[in-house]
């Protein structure tokens, strides 16, 4: 490479959260940490400190791989790295930056699965983006290379073996930490009609097969359009950029179709799709301010990673039965901010926002604890249920409910009685900074602020006075919980994580104590569980 003719390197300015995240990054790989995840949600900007540590590895002439999930995120990511002045390659067939010679290469797990690259090429430095998505191709470079230091970077660490690939957890800010610090667009959201999904046909894998998905999603598309022109014309006075996630090729045709009869340009892109470069003008029109395409409709493509911040409305149209990593990555490409972008809005045709409500809630007011818990989001089944509409949706204005009275409208939720929703109702879902737990009325301890550390100060402090051993202690532990946060549900995963003691606080502990004694004085027990 000739370094006369290399783009400068600007500096990245990090945010303080972000410079702490490089610096764990660079004390693990001081320790010997060879393989480290960082764990980050959308627009922590996860690429902006990887390419901190990449610039550094540059400046050493050390050679550095950074590894895309997506042939189409080749581009954006050059993109990214080229304001920054890293120079590099990309490792793809035919592409304009082609040149093994640059210490830094851009590829994608499926370009690697068919190239082979000469030993002397290969990377003392390789970090991964969305590294949820486990491919052999960049395990086998990873084997490969057993000296060279490796980062994972992911927003939704939930897939099962990730424990077998990691060695340590860095952990960044939580989204609403980013919501309250303005570094993330709040959504406003509409669980709308979904199709029957009663007796679909399933993948091994659990999921609901593409095509039955996508044969049932035909039978409302005109629900579809015609939600999302009332929606968009009621909340930003006409059509916005818009992305949605279809769950087959032929249901996304067949919503494109319906979208031009109703006068709207939207576009499929699919994992289906021959023509690299086709596919590739679509996307850069999709990228203008003034695009002339209303909507990009994604087959599985654009779920991870694809980054339009002025995109305004996200519809997901593809039921998932496990799939919470899937999910979350779907609503975080509306959440990217832009000048203008006061929230974005999010049309749920699924039933995916009842389905992950509470792991919602949880994740984003807490993020992820470690890989062995995480990895049990993406495990087990949660389908719609309509006691999730009526434990926390107000039954008049359909907004989320964080108590017994609606902070919309004031209406009052009866101790008794059903509440009935009408088929195909907008239902608001409010998943923003909000508290996803509520104490006990006439709690006021300042620590029932921070649920996890309340469930660690109960788990410790049953293990430590538990006569009957640790599986009883964990019950206890629960029906502690439950009894300060009344109608809540703890939260998939947390209920294995081992305690860690040395972190509960004299306030925490007393809190479960006192919580101990009521319980024992109004039942009257007087020895432990």
């Amino acid at each position: 490479m000739n370094m006369l003719f290399a783009p400068p390197i600007t500096d990245i300015n990090l945010r303080p959260y972000q410079a702490d995240v490089v610096e764990k990054l660079r004390s693990g790989i001081r320790a010997g940490c060879r393989r480290q995840v960082l764990v980050a949600p959308t627009a922590a900007g996860k690429t902006e400190m990887a390419m901190k540590v990449i610039q550094e590895a540059q400046r050493k002439g050390s050679r550095t791989w950074f590894i895309v999930d997506r042939v189409s995120l080749i581009d954006q990511t050059s993109e990214r790295f080229a304001r920054h002045g890293i120079d590099h390659g990309v490792i793809q067939s035919d592409h304009f930056l082609t040149d093994y010679g640059k210490t830094v290469q851009i590829a994608s797990a499926q370009t690697l699965a068919r190239r082979k690259v000469e030993d002397d090429l290969l990377p003392s430095l390789i970090v991964i983006d969305e590294c949820h998505c486990r491919y052999k191709s960049t395990a086998d470079i990873v084997a490969r290379v057993p000296n060279a230091k490796v980062i994972g970077l992911t927003a939704t660490p939930f897939t099962a073996g990730m424990t077998e690939d990691w060695d340590g957890l860095v952990n960044s800010v939580t989204v609403n930490e980013l919501l309250k610090q303005g570094f993330l667009t709040p959504l406003k959201i509409k669980a709308c009609v979904a199709p029957d999904m009663i007796g679909a046909k399933k993948k091994f894998t659990g999921e609901y097969e593409d095509e039955e998905a996508g044969s049932r999603g035909i039978t409302i598309i005109g629900d579809v359009v015609n939600t999302w022109i009332e929606q968009t014309q009621r909340h930003f006075g006409g059509p916005v950029k818009t992305i949605v996630f279809s769950p087959s090729v032929k249901h996304g045709a067949e919503l494109c179709k319906q979208f031009v009869a109703a006068g709207f340009n939207f576009q499929q892109i699919s994992y289906l799709d021959a023509d690299d470069d086709a596919r590739r003008v679509k996307i850069a029109e999709f990228r203008k301010p003034d695009s002339t395409i209303d909507g990009l409709v994604s087959c599985a493509v654009l779920t991870k990673g694809f980054d339009v911040p002025d995109v305004k409305c996200g519809i997901s149209c593809r039921p998932y039965r496990k799939s919470f990593s899937s999910h979350i990555q779907e609503m975080g490409r509306v959440m990217r901010i832009s000048p203008g972008k006061e929230y974005g809005l999010w049309l749920d045709h699924s039933g995916n926002v009842i389905s992950f409500a509470d792991d919602t809630s949880w994740l984003f007011e807490n993020g992820v604890d470690s890989l062995s818990s995480a990895q049990r989001k993406d495990s087990e089944v949660r389908e719609p249920q309509e006691k999730t509409r009526k434990e926390r949706f107000c039954v008049e204005c359909g907004t989320q409910m964080e108590g017994f009275t609606c902070s919309s409208c004031g209406w009052q939720r009866p101790e008794r009685g059903e509440i009935q929703f009408v088929e195909g109702q907008l239902i608001d879902v409010e998943i923003g900074a909000g508290e996803s737990f509520k104490a006990r009325q006439g709690l006021r301890a300042e620590c029932l602020k921070h649920p996890k550390a309340v469930w660690n100060a109960a788990l410790s402090y049953c293990m430590a006075n538990s006569r009957k051993g640790p599986d009883a202690a964990r019950k206890w532990a629960m029906g502690i919980f439950y009894g300060i946060y009344q109608g809540s549900k703890l939260p998939r995963g947390m209920y294995d994580l081992p305690p860690n003691h040395s972190t509960v606080t004299p306030e925490q502990y007393g809190l479960i104590d006192r919580e101990v004694r009521r319980f024992r004085r109004l039942s009257g027990r007087k020895v432990a569980a």
